[in-house]
């Protein structure tokens, strides 16, 4: 009589762990932060699910249709996106994982069917689907960040300064949430190798050299650009506020696809280090941009 809670104790304990891993790795992959305790109470739903499907294996909410609504209300309770293009990656990421963890569980369980291992441990599926899990957040992230959106998400921008114009690869990054402190507007985050001729030589000496922000400043408001300058705060790992020189284009281009979205008096954050090792873009662009 002990066995069938035995049975399920394991299902609703393997789920689990299963369900939060597969919750984390897309939200790693897609740059997001969520809580551990928000994937927790997702992850007890899917478990939860998962027993439920011992007694009710027959109905509706075991359908394909069920399956994909509960794991959308997974999602939403995991993750919490702030942005419908934010979810949709998510929601993207969730399904691909799981396919390919059961795959892999698949591949190994045919593999390993019948040897000495499966006998000895029945449940190796189980670690076998969490180190593949575990191994597409901790490993594939970079790898599709670096080397795969590159490829679909860069696009062509054009700068505009006065006459000058500069010209780059831009990289959608629903991460940049930069504003321009005077306009509230999204702020480019572009690397200084790429602009700087279009930036006059004053600008230049001010970008190289390494000065406080309270000289930084007084050569602000002495520039003839003054007019064009910002001083962006911002945080990263390591610095809770730092101020990141800004410059206001006379208009920024967009070519995407057939498409092209005009910007005008957009400020360009200027970074000095290289946004993308692999150099495959030198501009971050907020996705409130792209979106027109």
């Amino acid at each position: 009589m002990n066995n069938p809670k035995v049975y399920l104790d394991l299902t609703f304990l393997n789920n689990f762990i299963m369900d939060f891993i597969i919750l984390w790795a897309p939200a790693r992959l897609s740059g997001l932060k969520p809580k551990h305790s928000r994937i927790a109470v997702a992850s007890v739903l899917g478990a939860a699910y998962a027993v439920g499907y011992v007694w009710l294996a027959g109905s509706l909410i075991f359908s394909l249709t069920g399956k994909i609504v509960v794991s959308v209300i997974m999602v939403i309770l995991a993750i919490k996106p702030a942005r419908w293009q934010d979810y949709s990656k998510v929601l993207l990421y969730f399904y691909l994982i799981n396919f390919t963890v059961a795959g892999a569980t698949i591949a190994f369980s045919s593999l390993f069917a019948d040897t000495e291992l499966a006998r000895f441990f029945p449940a190796i599926w189980i670690v076998v689907a969490v180190l593949a899990a575990l191994a597409i957040g901790l490993f594939a992230g970079r790898y599709v960040k670096d080397h795969l959106l590159p490829g679909l998400l860069k696009f062509q921008v054009v700068l505009r300064f006065g006459k000058q114009h500069c010209m780059g690869h831009g990289f959608v990054d629903t991460g940049n949430s930069l504003k321009d402190p005077l306009t509230r507007k999204p702020v480019i985050v572009a690397e200084y190798g790429l602009i700087k001729p279009c930036l006059p030589l004053e600008l230049q000496n001010m970008v190289e050299k390494d000065q406080s922000e309270e000289a930084l400043l007084e050569q602000i408001i002495a520039s003839s650009w003054a007019n064009r300058l910002r001083l962006i705060p911002f945080s990263s790992i390591g610095r809770k506020n730092g101020m990141l020189l800004g410059v206001r284009a006379d208009e920024v281009v967009l070519n995407i696809g057939s498409k092209d979205i005009m910007h005008k008096n957009a400020v360009i954050g200027i970074y000095r280090e290289q946004l993308n090792p692999q150099g495959n873009y030198q501009m971050l662009i907020p996705a409130d941009m792209v979106e027109g």
